[in-house]
Formats: C-alpha cells, structure tokens, sequence
C-alpha cells in the first residue's frame, strides 16, 4: 500500500480529497439552536473543504501537516489498487519479479538490434549496449541459477543476493542506455 501511494502521490491526494470534499457535502446544515460544536465542526470542515490552502498559500504555519494529518487515515484505510500478479510457473515473487526485468531488457536490445540494423542508433552508443548485453547474459544466467537453488533448498540466501545484484546492475545498464540513445 505504501509503495502504491508513494508513486501515484497526486492521484492519491486528488482521490482523497474529493472523499473529503464529497463527504463534508452530505453533512446536513446545521438547524437553528444547534450545537455548538456540531455548528463548529460544519463550518471548519466547510472550510477546509473549500481549501483555504490555496487561498492562503503557504500564509498559514502547519497547514500542509494538518492536512496531512486529515488525508492520511484515508489513504491508509483504502487497499490498494494495484497488486503484483506472479507469472504461473514462477518458483517464487522475486523469480517473477526477475523474469520481468530480463524480459524488459531482451526487449530493449532487440528494439537496439532492429534500430543499429535500420542505421538509427546513435553512434555513441555502442559501449553503454555492449555493457547491457553483458548485464543482461549475467542476469539471466543468475536468474537460471536461482531457479534451481531455490527450487533445491528455498532457505539459501546466496543465490537471492547474486540475483538481486545482477538484477540491480542490468537495471543501472538499461538506464545507462536509455540515457545516451
């Protein structure tokens, strides 16, 4: 849930807000000789669903804490949308999650093949696609290797930390790439 609302941070705001906003319109108003406190609570929420922010800017000490602190139980309270599906005949997450990135990376350099053969790779990038090729044949020779140590003894970290490195370091070569194409 955490990592869903961290990357979608606008969205999760916007959708919280209008929880907010859309809640405090179904308040009743507030009927002559009413309490006091619900008469307060009618119009600060009132208030701050009108969004007094962005009239007052950054004016007002402590308003992005305190809306903050109003918009977080909601977004915590909400499951998150989206979830990571592991691909059938996987041994395990990190396996899935590992022949995701391999096949992201077979893709690239594929598209890299079709574009140097068409003559539409830059000429800069022929040392930043022979290190992700190089990346890539570790990884999946590791991934291989995880996929049978995992599937003899499920508690040997070894071959998880090989893995996870080499997966790290054909992320750094993809990124590398894509930056000098």
């Amino acid at each position: 849930m955490h990592q869903f609302v961290s990357q979608h941070q606008f969205w999760t705001a916007v959708a919280a807000y209008w929880i907010f906003s859309a809640a405090v319109s179904s308040m009743p108003d507030p009927p002559a000789g009413a309490s006091p406190v619900y008469s307060w609570l009618f119009r600060f929420c009132h208030t701050m669903a009108g969004n007094i922010t962005t009239v007052f800017g950054n004016k007002i000490p402590g308003a992005k804490t305190a809306m903050l602190l109003l918009v977080l139980p909601l977004a915590l309270s909400a499951p998150a949308c989206a979830r990571y599906v592991v691909h059938s005949g996987a041994v395990n997450t990190t396996d899935s999650a590992a022949y995701d990135t391999l096949l992201v990376a077979q893709t690239m350099i594929d598209q890299a093949r079709a574009d140097y053969a068409a003559g539409e790779l830059p000429g800069g990038t022929r040392d930043a696609f022979n290190t992700l090729v190089r990346a890539y044949n570790v990884a999946r020779e590791s991934w291989l290797t995880f996929r049978t140590a995992v599937s003899a003894d499920p508690a040997d970290q070894t071959y998880y930390n090989r893995l996870n490195q080499n997966l790290v370091d054909l992320t750094a070569a993809i990124r590398a790439f894509q930056e000098v194409q």
